[in-house]
């Protein structure tokens, strides 16, 4: 292309090689997309993650500056300073409906970093050992246009657009702040040694936020004036998904510099002394067979930086067996659910081991262990079913049942079996009209709907209701006209829990006074009506009023049967 006149169609060709040696230049392989792809991915995943940890430890620094302001108030000020220039940098780069940013078809919510397209997963690519319904698509984030339309424009003296002006300005922001937060603390004003380590320790601090946020332009050739903006350098003429990993990586690195703040001063104010620890399970008491071990394992000592190098768990009669520490910690804890164990059958049960940590003394490393050792409990999966007014459950009534099950709410227990239990009202159960069947037992298996553990069966005898007891409400064998004109004739069945379940009514009754029978007396509940108090009070002294087949009914009988009958009679002598 050097050198010689050329025509028109040589200066054609010239400019296509042109424009193809910029399009190699620009095109990224697939396998360098899909790279940053996946490291954003992971990157935004632990962003989460540590502002999560940054916030509940700032809330335990704020508690602590107000129980103990001489200690913790400089050290709380400190952090929150540099933790709000931090919310401001995230936010902005987060927050939806950001008025600096263009709406657009591919960025309808206004978000400052560009959102990561996604399609269908058709080839079931794995990722972390499953295969996603979608995944990124990175591929389409090959160009550098959404980006260099966010932040930059031609006609301005820095050439950013406001979006990226306020960009840098936050970056600064959070810059300045932090290293005016660190050099101007007075933590430890009131305690040399905290003062002195605080003091060793924020040269390294103010370099972590240095290094990791220099906007100063970048030299990019060999002249002075070969310069560019640290915008410009970073982000302008970059595939898509490389500035939106950029901003990513540099929303982590803001969150770890307060996380190694916090990290620091509780280190400096409360120092570390292994001596002082215990392990200290939690939630481990009471499981049923066969069930997963749950629960924790907590350190004395509450630090959610502070993690082992690995834990020795041996449970029960099982072999000790031995985790990487930051595979089955948070939060200072050992998650028992991450070393998927099983409690096995039911009886006491050791829970014993080790927490190991790596200390470093006389230039050697050493293992720091501290011990585990607890007991707890597994349950067989029993139901507890016991009949509320009942020894047994009766034929054709409702049978009221309490059915709980150790560790279960109500509200979780599913009753299986027989489909003739229904749920009550103050988390009783209700058996209604149950059938004796051929066997005469009814089994009851009850469900805890949320670990689906079944109870064995619960075996009842199913019995027929007997039939009732007649009686007169008055006490003696002899009655005055009077007397009988207002006593009732009434049921039992000998049996208290029975009566006060069924609570019997009279349906109707036959009397006869003397020789005379006076027919069927109905829907009195067992009072005499006017008729028969006529008769009665005619009747002659020694006289006596026979009451027989007397029919009795209850609420709680299924309607379907027949009544229960009384097995004997009621004989009323005037005197």
């Amino acid at each position: 292309m050097a050198g010689g006149k050329e025509n028109a169609r040589q200066k054609m060709i010239n400019l296509m090689y042109l424009v193809f040696i910029a399009m190699l230049a620009l095109n990224m392989s697939k396998e360098v997309l899909m790279t940053f792809g996946e490291i954003e991915r992971e990157v935004s995943k632990s962003s989460k993650s540590l502002k999560a940890s940054n916030n509940a430890a700032l809330s335990v620094m704020s508690s602590s500056a107000k129980n103990d302001s001489i200690v913790w108030y400089a050290p709380y000020e400190t952090v929150s300073k540099i933790a709000a220039a931090t919310d401001e940098l995230v936010d902005f780069i987060n927050k939806k409906g950001n008025q600096l940013v263009p709406v657009s078809e591919t960025n309808p919510d206004q978000i400052f970093k560009r959102p990561i397209k996604i399609k269908e997963n058709e080839y079931g690519r794995t990722i972390n050992g499953n295969i996603p319904e979608t995944l990124g698509d990175y591929e389409r984030m090959d160009n550098s246009q959404a980006y260099d339309e966010l932040l930059f424009i031609n006609g301005t003296e820095d050439g950013y657009t406001d979006a990226g002006r306020e960009f840098v300005r936050l970056v600064n922001n959070f810059r300045n702040v932090s290293i005016d937060a660190i050099e101007n603390s007075n933590i430890g004003s009131n305690d040399t040694i905290i003062k002195k380590r605080w003091e060793e320790s924020t040269a390294a601090l103010k370099n972590l936020v240095e290094s990791s946020f220099n906007t100063d332009p970048v030299k990019v050739g060999k002249s002075e004036d070969k310069v560019k903006s640290w915008l410009h350098f970073n982000f302008e003429g970059f595939p898509e998904i490389a500035s939106t990993t950029k901003i990513t990586l540099l929303e982590e690195d803001a969150l770890n510099v307060v996380k190694t703040l916090v990290s620091n001063v509780n280190e400096i104010i409360l120092g570390e002394n292994l001596s002082t620890l215990r392990a200290i399970p939690l939630n481990v008491n009471v499981f049923y067979e066969n069930s997963k071990l749950e629960g924790s394992i907590a350190l004395g000592k509450y630090d959610e930086t502070f993690v082992a190098s690995k834990v020795k768990i041996k449970n029960g009669n099982g072999p000790m067996k031995e985790y990487r520490a930051i595979d089955v910690m948070e939060n200072g804890e050992v998650v028992l659910e991450k070393l998927n164990l099983n409690v096995g059958s039911a009886g006491a049960k050791k829970l014993t081991g080790e927490i190991i940590f790596v200390r470093t003394e006389n230039g050697e490393d050493v293992e720091k262990s501290i011990p585990i050792d607890h007991e707890y409990f597994v349950n067989p999966p029993l139901a507890n079913v016991s009949n509320k007014d009942m020894n047994i459950v009766y034929e054709d009534i409702e049978n009221v049942l309490n059915i709980t099950m150790p560790g279960v709410s109500n509200d979780n227990i599913q009753i299986i079996s027989p489909p003739t239990i229904k749920p009550g009202k103050n988390g009783e159960f209700i058996m209604v009209n149950q059938k004796k069947g051929r066997t005469g037992k009814v089994s009851i298996v009850v469900k805890d709907k949320l670990t689906d553990f079944t109870s064995p069966p619960v075996v009842f005898d199913v019995v027929a209701v007997p039939d009732p007891f007649a009686s007169f409400s008055q006490k003696g064998d002899k009655f005055s006209a009077n007397q009988i004109l207002t006593g009732k004739i009434g049921g039992t069945f000998n049996n208290e829990r029975l009566d006060n379940s069924l609570q019997l009514r009279v349906s109707e009754f036959k009397v006869r006074i003397g020789l005379r029978n006076l027919g069927v007396v109905r829907n009195t509940n067992g009072a005499f009506n006017d008729r028969l108090k006529s008769e009665i009070k005619k009747a002659r002294r020694g006289t006596q009023i026979t009451i027989s087949d007397i029919v009795f009914s209850s609420s709680k009988i299924d309607k379907g049967r027949k009544s229960l009958f009384s097995q004997n009679q009621v004989v009323l002598t005037v005197r």
